[in-house]
């Protein structure tokens, strides 16, 4: 199993130039292969996933010459990866088996800064807190603890990439490492993805866990007047409009950043709470077709499929077994009774049999019952921000 670390990379100025010559030569390199495997494809309906066709092009040489013929290589194989992968989603649509509204797409081009260094052309100094980049000969000095590094079966690709929201160098190291299982006894736990609860979770000994989402909103909410502000300040005739954009581009950038962190530290805690309660297998709710409807106050700051992976990546980290089911109207049938139940005020539901429940807490128990959990009778339910 592949793992990655990420470290802040704490360049002196010298090194900041070999970053931004470097990175700006993979970026070339990775437009100009997406260029070329596009046009092949729109001409022939060929998609190219080698690496060698760049190797015999001239163009290419200078950028070799840069990078090295390893990290070029390396760059190489991401471009090859990512038209694997649209290769791939084409087959599952010509086998039915991807929703009829969605259309793969080729690979965009890319716009950001990285630099992709080949598994045996670095060295970690854990000692010296340092990455040693030998075809460059550089030693870069890192800030942050490496986690999965230290078990490590091998050693895979860096990515060095420069956070643009941030003003930072950052480097991804890749790991294999061996993740363990406890043997346990089996206790199941169902989640509820909603738009006023980031997630809902109850287990089978009857603890629910409560994540709320007003600080997604409330930073939502934030970014919609800062942008507003600034829309407003562009009127006048003397705003230079590129300002402008860039501005705006980078408070989007900003929020999906924050956005990032706050369901990546929700994710963590939720399942190491489940693993300190003996959780072996959850269960969430997917809603299918999210990515069909018209985006609204609600549900526009709501990244449901973000969610789910970096549950099920916390998840495998504590050896969990993540799976997922549909959620379609379990926040319309009693838990308990599968009766249709009635919506009330402050996301209340309450079944004709005269018990009354937090509406995302009933959804996450029909999730568990999906799973086939066993629903607890009581729940107690723990809130947290």
């Amino acid at each position: 199993m592949w793992r990655v670390d990420t470290v802040k990379l704490l360049p002196t100025p010298e090194q900041v130039e070999l970053l931004l010559r470097l990175a700006k030569a993979t970026r070339a390199l990775i437009n100009m292969e997406h260029a070329r495997r596009r046009a092949l494809y729109e001409r022939t309906g060929i998609i190219d996933c080698s690496v060698k066709g760049a190797y015999h092009d001239p163009s290419y040489a200078q950028l070799k010459e840069v990078l090295g013929s390893k990290n070029f290589d390396e760059a190489l194989c991401l471009v090859a990866e990512s038209w694997r992968s649209f290769k791939e989603l084409l087959k599952l649509k010509e086998q039915g088996r991807l929703p009829a509204w969605l259309d793969p797409k080729p690979p965009k081009q890319l716009k950001r800064l990285l630099i992709a260094v080949k598994h045996d052309n670095y060295r970690v100094l854990e000692g010296e807190e340092a990455i040693w980049l030998k075809y460059y000969n550089v030693k870069l000095k890192f800030k942050g603890d490496l986690r999965w590094w230290r078990q490590r079966i091998q050693q895979g690709r860096l990515i060095i990439a420069y956070d643009d929201v941030k003003g930072a160098w950052y480097a991804h190291i890749a790991s294999e490492v061996k993740l363990k299982r406890a043997a346990r006894a089996p206790l199941k736990c169902g989640i509820d993805l909603g738009q006023e609860q980031l997630a809902a979770a109850v287990t089978e000994s009857g603890v629910g866990l409560l994540y709320r989402g007003t600080v997604l909103k409330s930073e939502y909410y934030y970014l919609k007047v800062r942008v507003s502000r600034l829309d407003k300040r562009a009127r006048f005739a003397d705003f230079d409009v590129q300002v402008w954009l860039e501005k705006r581009k980078w408070l989007y950038r900003l929020f999906r950043v924050r956005k990032r962190e706050l369901i990546k530290n929700m994710a963590a805690h939720l399942v190491k709470m489940l693993h300190e309660l003996g959780v072996t297998e959850i269960y969430i709710g997917y809603p299918r077709d999210i990515k069909r409807d018209k985006p609204t106050e609600g549900n526009n700051a709501r990244p449901y499929w973000q969610t789910i992976e970096e549950i099920a990546r916390a998840a495998e980290n504590y050896g969990i077994a993540a799976y997922l089911v549909p959620e379609e109207n379990t926040s319309k049938v009693c838990a308990r009774h599968g009766c249709e139940v009635v919506r009330e005020p402050r996301g209340l539901v309450r079944c004709p049999y005269g018990h009354v429940m937090h509406a995302d807490v009933n959804a996450a128990m029909n999730i568990l019952a999906r799973g086939g959990g066993r629903v607890p009778e009581r729940v107690k339910v723990l809130s947290f921000t």
